[in-house]
Formats: structure tokens, sequence, C-alpha cells
């Protein structure tokens, strides 16, 4: 049996480049970073591994990527520039409205009113507290109200040569927090046994060629996939859980996580047409962007490739594809679907993490989790350090200060590829320190499989 060496009899390593260079972890390269940067002929057999979602590989194309410095992300938002209320109680002896909120109100505001059958127009009259009012009816008689009410502010009036208001309006921004979670990976195999490497020529990277192996890149892969998974399902661990307690780290919210605190919920498979255009209003209401991109599994897809097929062209073009750079052909070839329904367009694709039967697709998770999810497209103004940003609605944050970069930080031990160590194995270290911001999340949804999983109305 030959015995093949993996050096030269000077004792140099055989495993160069084509260009003389020593594989080492500085110029390894993962086959996905080849596939988009240098030879984009193979980037769908890459994109469309077994196991690989695509929410991260999507926001690597659309942007959404950004460096963070600190163990937190914080930014804020501003709310509706209008506020209604609803429940409001009213006395009809001294014409009192109660407020269940801070009603934010001053002398001299017009508001309309109403309980579901009749609507009047009121002049807030006497601020009595933070949550009530007196009004005064802009119609002779009484307001006859019956029941609770909803209340909005809409206009002002004053006469010539009256002054103004002597207490302006203050915005309270809301504060959005996220935090440095680490995530890691290893691979080890002794060094007899490490199989052989490929060469790519890489042109501006490196030296120009950069280096992969079988092993190596499966080792990525599935460091990729935690990632993934990391950021669309981890749950902060509460401060006060077994596992806080136990001195395990908490990590970051996810985005399903800040979806159900801030965003839209709901259950089961979205049927039809008219079950979108339900959703085309609450996302107006929520002042949300005019396009989504929409990940779902496999049974959602199904119930949506139904839905096409009962509609008319007018539902399936006119759409908007700012995401694709305005290219209908771009989105067909990253696998995406879309409708137009009542103003906004759902961009569809499914989404493989939730059908991988080792993963999401696997019995009892059939029935408890994610069946779709949809998040605006676009971009939002946010506040951070201080300062006014535009961000994507979605934005995954990888840790980088002072020249340390932890984006899927790779080292290796030992073998001709890495630094020589005490143990006869060659190691590969996987690690990222990473969170994500969700901006907006009053305008995301998410669907979960089976009913019940949410509660409410």
């Amino acid at each position: 049996m030959a015995e093949l060496k993996q050096n030269t009899v000077t004792g140099e390593s055989s495993l160069v480049s084509p260009s003389g260079q020593l594989a080492t972890s500085a110029n390894f390269i993962d086959a996905y970073t080849y596939g988009m940067v240098y030879n984009p002929d193979v980037k769908k057999d890459i994109h469309l591994q077994r196991g690989k979602g695509k929410l991260l590989p999507f926001c690597a194309i659309t942007g959404s990527l950004l460096p963070f410095a600190s163990d937190q992300v914080q930014h804020a938002e501003l709310g509706e520039l209008h506020q209604s209320h609803r429940d409001v109680m009213f006395n009809p002896v001294d014409s009192t409205f109660t407020t269940t909120s801070k009603h934010n109100l001053r002398s001299g505001e017009i508001i309309i009113i109403s309980d579901g059958t009749i609507e009047r127009q009121a002049v807030v009259d006497q601020i009595t507290s933070e949550t009530s009012f007196t009004g005064k009816n802009k119609q002779a008689g009484v307001f006859g109200f019956n029941g609770g009410l909803t209340i909005s502010k809409f206009s002002n009036s004053w006469g010539k040569g009256e002054g103004n208001f002597t207490k302006g309006r203050r915005d309270t921004p809301e504060f959005k927090y996220n935090y440095a979670h680490i995530i890691k990976e290893f691979y080890d195999t002794p060094e007899s046994d490490m199989a052989h490497h490929t060469w790519y020529e890489t042109p501006g990277y490196g030296k120009g060629e950069g280096w992969n192996t079988t092993e190596v890149q499966r080792t990525i892969d599935s460091h990729a996939n935690l990632e993934e998974l990391t950021h669309l399902l981890h749950r902060r661990s509460d401060e006060a859980s077994d596992a806080t307690v136990a001195g395990y780290a908490r990590g970051m919210k996810g985005i399903v996580q800040q979806i159900e605190e801030g965003g839209n919920i709901g259950n089961g498979v979205i049927e039809d047409i008219e079950e979108l255009s339900d959703i085309a209003f609450r996302i107006k209401q929520q002042g949300g962007a005019t396009a989504y991109s929409w990940w779902h599994d496999h049974k959602q897809s199904a119930a949506f490739r139904r839905m096409l097929a009962s509609v008319n062209a007018n539902y399936l073009n006119g759409g908007n594809y700012g995401m694709f750079n305005n290219s209908k052909e771009t989105a067909i070839e990253l696998g995406f679907k879309e409708v137009f329904i009542d103003g906004i367009t759902f961009h569809s694709s499914e989404l493989t993490t939730l059908d991988e039967p080792e993963l999401l697709g696997s019995q009892k998770f059939r029935n408890t989790s994610v069946q779709s999810l949809m998040m605006p497209l676009g971009e939002a103004n946010v506040l951070e350090s201080g300062d006014q940003y535009s961000r994507p609605h979605l934005t995954i944050r990888y840790r980088q200060k002072n020249g340390i970069n932890r984006y899927r930080k790779t080292k290796i031990f030992g073998g001709p590829y890495g630094t020589d160590h005490k143990r006869d194995t060659m190691e590969i270290h996987v690690e990222s320190e990473m969170t994500n911001q969700v901006i907006g999340a009053n305008q995301f949804f998410v669907f979960r499989r089976g009913n019940g999983i949410y509660l409410g109305n």
C-alpha cells in the first residue's frame, strides 16, 4: 500500500498552492464565500445544500450585515405620531373622559369620539389629570354616548389674535436592546487521517488563492446552521431561570422572540387571498412597508400555490421588486414568488430549515414550531448612539472592534495547515460573536403550526 507523505525530502510541506502558498487559517475560504464572490456558477449548488436554510444568505445578499462593538446593541424607536385611546369611560354629569393610559392632550385640542353607534366631536376643556379631562360638545345637546368609547385627537381651532399652546408635545423614544451571543463549533481529526484539500483562485483574497476541505467545510456548514437557528429561534434566558442561576450565558433574543414580544402573532396556515387581505390591512394599520418577504414551510407553500391558482393576473403583476434591484428575474432565480394584495407585495419563499427532518420538521415540532414569518422590506430610521441612521428592518450583526473581527472566526491548529500544538491532531475552532437587530417589530408577523399555540383575541 502506498504511503503518501505530506512533506518533501527537505521537510517542507508539499501541501502548497500552485503559487507556493502554505495552507493556513489566513487563506482558508469557506465554500459559500467562494461561490458568492469568485465563482457565481457554483453558488446555487452551495446555496441549496441539504440542511441549510436561506435566512442568513438572504441577509447577506441584501446587504443587511453590520458590525457591533459592545456587549449589547440598542436603538430607539418612536411610536405613532398620532394617538388614540380605547375603552375610555365617560361621565355625562360633568362631561369627564377617563382614559386607561396618559392621554397627552392639551386644552383647546379637538377630539373625535365614537361609541360604536354614534360619533361626536369635542373640544378638550380642562385637563384634570394625566388620564382625565373634560370636553365641550361641538354639537347642540348632549353627547348621548353608551358604553366604552374610542377617542382620537385630530385638530385644534383658534380665534384671531389668540395665543398658542403653552406646552409643547414631547415624543419619548422607546429603547430596544439585544445582546451579544457567542456560538462555537469544533472539529478535530488525527493528523494521519487528514483529507487532502483543494485550492481556489481568489483574486483580492489573501495572496490570490484560498483553500478548503470537505471536513472543514462540513464544520463551517454546521456552524452556519447553528447561527441561523439561533438568530431565528433562540430565547434569551430569563434572569431567574435555572439555566441563568447555574451560570450559563443568557444569550440574545432571537427574531421570533422579538416578534412575539412586540409584533403580530397568529396560528396556522394562511389559506386564501382574503386572509392575506386581512394581513395587508394590519400592515397598513401598523405603518408597515409596501413589500414583505414571506418565509414559510412546505405546507404554507402548498396553500400559497392553491391561492395563486384562484386569482387573475392583476394579483400577479405590478409588485414591488426593489429588494431584488427591481428585477423580477432575480426574484425568480432566488426562488421567490410574489403576489400583490391590496397595495402590499408579498414575496414568498420556502425556508427549508422549517421542514428539515432533523430540525423543525421532526415529529412534534410539526405541531408547534414556526410555520411562516413575514418581514418588512426597505429601511427604517432609528436613533443609535445619539445619531439617526437608516437601517434595514432586520440586521444581522457581528462583533468587530480594534481590528478584531468575530464573524465566523476560524482558528486552525496542528497539521500542515495550522499553528503547531502538542496534540497529534488537526483542530478547527470556529467562533462567532453575534446578535441581531429587529427594527419596528410591530411590522413583523410570525405564525405557528397548529391552533391554540398563541392565545388571545
